[in-house]
């Protein structure tokens, strides 16, 4: 999409425009959430798994 093309829109149409995007960003964000956290899930049960020696 190009600036002419935004330029030539009306208010409700950039509003429209403006609610698709932040849907689509909204849906993008909660995957990447969930991914972020199965992943630390995953190292947390490695971590509990074989725990690494403590130095004092």
């Amino acid at each position: 999409m190009d600036r002419d093309h935004l330029d030539a829109m009306s208010i409700d149409e950039l509003w429209a425009l403006h609610t698709d995007v932040g849907q689509v960003l909204t849906v993008k964000l909660i995957a990447a959430k969930r991914e972020l956290e199965e992943r630390l899930n995953q190292l947390g049960r490695r971590a509990d798994w074989k725990e690494p020696e403590k130095r004092h």
